[in-house]
C-alpha cells in the first residue's frame, strides 16, 4: 500500500462543531510522534486533523493492536443480554432506554486486565445485545394499548383487537424482523463511519468518559497501577455521591399517610405555612415554576382556565429536573451546543405552546371523532393545558423540524455521500477495496456487503411478514419503506446523537409510522388490508425500524473509541452484529411481557413513546393527522439548519421537555466558564514558567479530571436508575389484576405493609454491597486497589 500524507489544515472543511487543533499537537502529527491515549490526543479531539491522522495511523499498525477474542466477546454479549430485559423497564417506565450495561463491561474487562482494544471489542457486542431491541420498548407496547384501554377505543369500540395467537405471531415478526433490522443498521453506519468520525468528526458528548475508562484499562494490563487507581478513585467517589443524592431525590424512604414519597419532598412538603410552602418550587425532583401547594403538597403545573388567563404560567412550563446526567452531557457538549438544543426548547415551551394555549387549537378525541378546541378539551381534566399542548402540537412540530433539518443537511454533503456511493459501487464490481490489506484481513467491513445485505434483508422482510399472516404485496412495499427510511433517517439520527448525545429514535420513527399508515390506510383495498391489519402492520414495522435505527445510532460511541485507541472497525462492526440475536430475543421477550402487564392495568409506568404511538394511531387512522404541522416543522427544521449548522440538534431539543434540556445548558455553561475563569489563567501563568508544552500536558491531565467526574454522575444516574427500576417492578408483583394489593406471608396489603417497607430496603442496601463488593474483589484481584499489583511492584523496584 502506497504510504498517504498526513493531512493538512488547508484541506479541513468548516465545521459547526470541529475544535480548533493545538499547535503542539500539530507539531506532533507532523512529526508522526503522537500516538493512542497520549496528552495531545485528549487535546485536539474532534479536530479533524487529529482523527484524519489516526486513521492512516489505524491503517498502517491497528493490526497489531486489534485483537478478537470470542470468550470475551460473549461475556459483553452476555451482559448486554442480561440488561436488555432492565432497559426494556426502564424504558417504559422513564421513556429513555438507559443502561448501566456499558460500564459493567468495562469494570469487568479493567479488573480482568483486558487490554483497551480488548474492552472495545467486548462492549460493542454489549451495545448490539442491549439496544437491539429498543423498538420493542417504544412503539410494540402501543398495539397492547390500543387494544385493551378505554381512552384510545374510538366510538365503535377498540381500533385494534388481539384474538388467540394474536401476541405470539405478531411477536415471532417482530423479533426475527429485528434481528435483520439490527443487522442493517450496523451496515448502514460503515458508510456514516468515515463522513461522521474522520472526516468531519461529530462531538459525541459524553463518550469521553468511555474513552478515559479505556485509558484507565491500559494502565491496568500495562502495571500503571497509580495512574488508574487515582482515576477510579474519582469515578468510584463521584458514583457514590450520585447515587447517594438521587436516593434523597428520588427513593420512596417516607411511608405515612398511604403516600411513599422521598425525602427531599417531604423535607419540602413540611417547610410550608398555610398553601405557601417550598412545595410549590420543588417536587419529584425537580425545582419548577411556582404551582402552590395544598396542605403542603405541590399542586403540579398551573392549569390554565378562564380565571387564571392572566397568569403567564398557565401558558408554559419551567424547571430543572435535578438529574446528574443530563449535566453531565452538557459538561461535554459545551455552551454552544447545549444552547442550540436549549433553543428548541425554548422555541416550543415559550413561543408554540403558549401559543397554542391562546390560540385555543383544536384537538382530535377519538371517542367523540371531533375536533374539540383545546381549552375545551382539557376543561376539568387532570392534565394541565399546556402539557397537552406540548404533547399534542409541539412534538409533531418537533419531529418535523429532526426529518428537516436532517434532510437539509444531508443535502449540503451530496458530494460526499456521491463519493461513498462511487466508493461502494466499485466495491461491488469487484474493482477492490481498500479496506482490505494484502497479507493482514480487513480493515474495516468490507462496503460490497451493504447492498447484498440490503438485498438478503428485503426479500426476508417480505417472507417474514407474509408468514405472519400480512399480504405479500403490503410485506412488500414495507420492506421497501424499511430499506430507503433506514439508510436515510439513520443517517439524521447518528447526526444528532454525534451532536447531542441523545438518539432520536422516537422522533424518526413518528416519521416512519405515518409514512406506513399513510400507504396502508389509504391503499387497504390495493393491498388486500382491512383497517386493523394496515395499523398492525404499521406499528409492527415501525418497531422493527426502532431497533435499526437505535443500532444505528448507538454504535457511533464504539467506532468513535476505536479510532482513538488503534482498534480496527471490523471487529466492531462484528461485535455489534454478533450481541443483535441474542439481544433481540430476550429484550423483545421483557418488553412484550412488561407491556401486557401495563394494557392490562398490572403495573404502572408511564411509558410515554407507546402511549404517543397509539394516540398517533388512532389519530391517522381515523385521518386526521396534522400534516400542515409537520410541514411547519420541516421548514423550520431547514432554516435552522441553514443559519446554524445543527438544525437537528434544535428539534431534538424541542421534543424534549425543558426540565430535562436547561441541566444540558446549565452543564454547559458551567463548563465555558470555568474554562475560562479558572483553568485558562492556570494555564497562561504555567506556559510563562514552564514553557508551552508542559502547559498543554497540564491542562488535558486537568480536563480529564473533569471527565471523570461527569463519568461518575452518568455511571451513578444509571446504577440507581436500574436499582430503582427493578424494585419498581417487584412492588407490581404485590399486586392482582384489578390492582388490589395482595396478601402475602399471611401479611395483608403487603405492597403497603412496614414488612415490605424493611425487606425492599434491605434489598436495595444489599444490591449495593454485593455490587460494591464485587467491584472491590475484582480490582484487588487486579492489584488497581487493595494493595499493590505485582507489575506496580517490580515497575517500582
Amino acid at each position: 500500500m502506497t504510504e498517504k500524507k498526513v493531512p493538512s489544515t488547508k484541506t479541513v472543511t468548516k465545521s459547526a462543531y470541529r475544535q480548533p487543533v493545538t499547535a503542539e499537537g500539530l507539531k506532533a502529527i507532523e512529526a508522526g510522534t503522537l500516538t493512542w491515549l497520549d496528552d495531545e490526543m485528549y487535546n485536539n479531539l474532534n479536530t479533524g486533523v487529529l482523527e484524519q491522522y489516526l486513521e492512516e495511523k489505524n491503517l498502517q499498525e491497528s493490526f497489531e493492536v486489534s485483537h478478537w477474542s470470542t470468550p470475551k466477546v460473549m461475556i459483553g454479549i452476555g451482559i448486554g443480554a442480561i440488561f436488555s430485559g432492565v432497559t426494556a423497564y426502564i424504558g417504559l417506565k422513564l421513556g429513555l432506554a438507559i443502561s448501566a450495561a456499558w460500564y459493567i463491561a468495562y469494570l469487568l474487562g479493567m479488573a480482568l486486565k483486558w487490554s483497551p482494544s480488548e474492552v472495545n471489542i467486548a462492549t460493542s457486542a454489549t451495545t448490539g445485545a442491549t439496544h437491539a431491541s429498543t423498538g420493542f420498548i417504544f412503539t410494540f407496547p402501543a398495539i397492547f394499548l390500543l387494544a385493551s384501554q378505554p381512552d384510545y377505543a374510538l366510538a365503535s369500540g377498540p381500533l385494534v383487537t388481539l384474538g388467540e395467537g394474536d401476541t405470539f405471531r405478531l411477536a415471532f415478526v417482530g423479533i426475527v424482523a429485528s434481528m435483520f433490522a439490527g443487522f442493517l443498521g450496523v451496515m448502514y453506519f460503515i458508510i456514516f463511519r468515515r463522513v461522521w468520525l474522520v472526516e468531519d468528526p461529530l462531538p459525541l458528548p459524553g463518550f469521553e468518559a468511555t474513552l478515559k475508562m479505556l485509558d484507565i484499562s491500559s494502565d491496568v494490563s500495562t502495571g500503571a497501577v497509580e495512574h488508574a487507581r487515582d482515576s477510579l478513585k474519582t469515578i468510584g467517589v463521584w458514583t457514590v455521591l450520585t447515587m447517594i443524592g438521587l436516593f434523597l431525590i428520588e427513593y420512596p424512604l417516607i411511608w405515612m399517610n398511604d403516600r411513599k414519597i422521598a425525602l427531599m419532598d417531604f423535607i419540602a412538603e413540611s417547610i410550608h405555612y398555610g398553601d405557601i410552602g417550598l412545595a410549590s418550587f420543588y417536587s419529584h425532583g425537580k425545582i419548577h415554576q411556582p404551582s402552590g401547594t395544598e396542605d403542603g403538597i405541590s399542586l403540579g403545573q398551573t392549569h390554565w382556565s378562564a380565571e387564571t388567563a392572566w397568569n403567564p404560567f398557565a401558558y408554559t412550563y419551567v424547571g430543572v429536573a435535578l438529574t446528574p446526567s443530563m449535566f453531565a452531557i452538557g459538561w461535554f457538549m459545551k455552551t454552544r451546543v447545549a444552547f442550540l438544543v436549549n433553543l428548541g426548547t425554548i422555541v416550543g415551551w415559550f413561543f408554540l405552546v403558549p401559543l397554542a394555549v391562546f390560540m385555543n387549537v383544536p384537538i382530535y378525541d377519538a371517542a367523540q371523532q371531533a375536533n374539540i378546541p383545546i381549552q375545551s378539551y382539557a376543561d376539568g381534566g387532570s392534565e394541565a393545558l399546556q402539557m397537552i399542548a406540548f404533547g399534542k402540537t409541539v412534538r409533531t412540530i418537533a419531529i418535523g423540524s429532526i426529518v428537516g433539518g436532517g434532510m437539509f443537511g444531508l443535502a449540503k454533503m451530496w458530494r460526499t455521500f456521491a463519493n461513498i456511493f462511487t466508493d461502494i459501487g466499485a466495491a461491488f464490481t469487484g474493482e477492490g477495496s481498500q479496506e482490505y490489506m494484502e497479507g493482514k484481513g480487513w480493515y474495516e467491513w468490507p462496503l460490497k456487503h451493504i447492498p447484498i445485505f440490503m438485498g438478503v434483508t428485503f426479500f426476508a422482510m417480505i417472507l417474514i411478514f407474509t408468514i405472519g399472516g400480512f399480504s405479500p404485496l403490503a410485506s412488500l412495499v414495507f420492506a421497501l419503506v424499511l430499506i430507503l427510511t433506514t439508510f436515510m433517517l439513520g443517517a439524521i439520527a447518528v447526526r444528532v446523537m454525534g451532536e447531542t448525545g441523545i438518539e432520536p429514535v422516537s422522533g424518526t420513527s413518528f416519521i416512519v409510522l405515518l409514512m406506513l399508515l399513510g400507504v396502508f390506510l389509504n391503499a387497504q383495498e390495493m393491498l388486500n388490508l382491512n383497517t386493523q391489519d394496515a395499523v398492525l402492520l404499521g406499528l409492527v414495522g415501525t418497531t422493527v425500524f426502532g431497533s435499526a435505527i437505535s443500532m444505528s445510532g448507538t454504535v457511533i460511541g464504539d467506532y468513535k473509541n476505536s479510532l482513538y485507541i488503534g482498534n480496527r472497525p471490523y471487529h466492531i462492526s462484528k461485535g455489534n452484529i454478533m450481541g443483535v440475536v441474542p439481544g433481540a430475543i430476550i429484550g423483545a421477550g421483557v418488553a412484550i411481557f412488561l407491556s401486557i402487564q401495563l394494557a392490562e392495568g398490572r403495573i404502572d409506568l408511564i411509558a410515554p413513546q407507546a402511549n404517543a404511538f397509539a394516540t398517533f394511531s388512532v389519530i391517522f387512522a381515523e385521518g386526521q393527522g396534522d400534516l400542515v404541522l409537520l410541514g411547519l416543522g420541516f421548514l423550520l427544521g431547514m432554516f435552522v439548519e441553514w443559519a446554524t449548522g445543527m438544525g437537528t440538534s434544535f428539534g431534538l431539543g424541542m421534543y424534549l421537555d425543558v426540565p430535562h434540556t436547561l441541566p444540558m445548558l446549565i452543564g454547559g455553561v458551567a463548563r465555558d466558564n470555568w474554562e475560562d475563569k479558572k483553568l485558562a489563567p492556570r494555564i497562561d501563568a504555567l506556559k510563562e514558567t514552564e514553557g508551552t508544552t508542559a502547559a498543554e500536558k497540564q491542562r488535558a491531565l486537568i480536563l480529564l479530571s473533569t471527565f471523570m467526574v461527569a463519568a461518575g454522575l452518568l455511571t451513578g444516574e444509571a446504577f440507581f436508575g436500574t436499582e430503582s427500576s427493578i424494585l419498581s417492578f417487584i412492588d407490581s408483583i404485590w399486586y392482582d389484576g384489578a390492582g388490589d394489593p395482595r396478601t402475602v406471608m399471611g401479611v395483608e396489603n403487603f405492597p403497603d405493609s412496614g414488612a415490605w417497607y424493611a425487606i425492599r430496603m434491605f434489598g436495595l442496601i444489599m444490591i449495593n454491597v454485593i455490587v460494591g463488593a464485587g467491584i472491590y474483589l475484582l480490582f484487588k484481584r487486579a492489584g488497581v486497589i487493595g494493595g499493590d499489583s505485582e507489575d506496580a511492584v517490580l515497575q517500582n523496584s
